[in-house]
């Protein structure tokens, strides 16, 4: 694997409530992005083609932690940018 991202973003959701959001928006993002989720309490395995990595919840913030390959590091800024995008509008 090539590039490392980590995104964290603060939420008010509590633990319970940003799993249980984190938890509904694992199948929607597995199945658009073509990658598989692996749920694991408040943590989430995340695994596909060029990209590896977790998302981790606590009672006030939300991490999506991802390794990239060679070919998705290159797109290693647009795909931060993208998952903090994400991480806002569902966890602000």
């Amino acid at each position: 694997m090539g590039k490392k991202i980590s995104v964290t973003r603060k939420h008010t959701l509590g633990l319970e409530g940003a799993s249980q959001k984190l938890n509904e928006l694992a199948g929607q993002f597995a199945e658009k992005y073509g990658v598989k989720a692996n749920v694991r309490g408040p943590r989430i395995e995340v695994s596909g083609k060029g990209v590896d990595g977790d998302v981790l919840v606590t009672a006030d913030s939300i991490t999506v932690n991802l390794e990239l390959g060679f070919l998705l590091g290159a797109l290693a800024g647009k795909i931060e940018d993208g998952v903090g995008k994400q991480l806002d509008k569902h966890f602000a």
